[in-house]
């Protein structure tokens, strides 16, 4: 059947750029429901489209641009990180109180990025020896993170750091130090992915793990890998959140860990495993910080808000899954 042939053909380039097909039709939603401006530095006398708003986007992408990118390397391997929220909050305080006690910020940003890295590979390791799935495992893990981030502050806010990581939110050619660092671990993560036998091993286990256990790719020490990168994203994600915030909170990341696996699906990545790439995450990541963005500018509720990401997640993975079907 011709309808049936077209179809075929358009949908693989859909869904390897629904990402960025749906963030042009955010654009363009945020061109004509945003409110207006006579600003001179605003495009189209957009609000959305003005010079200090745009900042503020990129301003915001880095923490769940890094989350997700994570999340990326989890689902890619056929798994999933409910905690990643948990862990971030917890880390955050660990540097918030660092860094309040005198600590050197380079010895806190590596000690921050080991205990980050650790956490994953332990959540990796525990989910090879117990052959649970993934999802009970960091449902647990979300749970004891976030109750030893509050026993670790004895349930309160870690304040008075003097600037010592202030540097991220520094402008650098008119984008923010984070915004550089999301784009690095993009980069790098792109990379790792595509031309490193690590990267096709990630992709082998997502898309038959025992098929590729037969052909000699060590499964569990891979899936360590991919939470362990995961582990270090998170805590990336969790310095630059301290560097914004300026302080330590038990209860940062609520949430956090749906708007990356949100975006990771929404940048192409197959929940199923074994389809996606870093790119089309930073694309994702960019869409749901725009959606959030436009949401607040147009004075919507932050539950409706919430209820929008859920529809989100539901049509995109419904559009792989019936890729996949024809």
């Amino acid at each position: 059947m011709p309808q049936l042939t077209g179809i075929r053909r358009i949908l693989p380039t859909l869904q390897k750029y629904q990402g960025l097909v749906g963030l042009v039709l955010l654009l363009l939603v945020a061109l004509f429901d945003t409110p207006h401006t006579d600003a001179k530095d605003a495009l189209f006398h957009s609000v959305f489209f003005s010079v200090g708003n745009l900042r503020n986007v990129l301003d915001q992408l880095a923490v769940p641009g890094c989350l997700a990118i994570g999340a990326t390397f989890v689902i890619l391997v056929g798994g999933i990180d409910l905690s990643a929220g948990s862990a971030l909050g917890l880390l955050n305080c660990v540097c918030a109180t660092w860094l309040v006690h005198g600590a050197s910020t380079p010895w806190t940003i590596c000690y921050v990025l080991f205990i980050g890295t650790v956490i994953g590979a332990i959540l990796g390791a525990i989910i090879g020896f117990t052959k649970l799935q993934p999802f009970v495992v960091t449902l647990a893990g979300m749970v004891s993170l976030r109750g030893i981030a509050f026993v670790y502050t004895n349930n309160a806010n870690i304040s008075g750091l003097k600037g010592q990581i202030a540097f991220f939110e520094s402008p650098w050619l008119g984008i923010p130090v984070a915004g550089w660092t999301l784009l690095a671990t993009t980069a790098i993560g792109s990379v790792v992915l595509a031309k490193t036998v690590f990267g096709r091993r990630v992709y082998a286990i997502g898309g038959n793990s025992e098929a590729a256990r037969y052909a000699g790719v060590p499964v569990d020490r891979v899936r360590t890998g991919a939470f362990a990168v995961n582990g270090f994203c998170i805590a990336l994600a969790a310095i630059l959140f301290t560097a914004r915030n300026t302080n330590g909170q038990p209860s940062a990341g609520l949430g956090y860990e749906l708007d990356a696996i949100t975006a990771a699906v929404v940048g192409g990545t197959a929940l199923v495993g074994g389809y996606g790439n870093v790119i089309g995450t930073f694309v994702g990541a960019l869409f749901i910080v725009c959606l959030n963005v436009l949401i607040i500018l147009d004075g919507v509720s932050y539950y409706v808000g919430q209820g929008w990401k859920g529809v989100i997640i539901l049509l995109a993975v419904y559009l792989q899954n019936f890729g996949r079907r024809v």
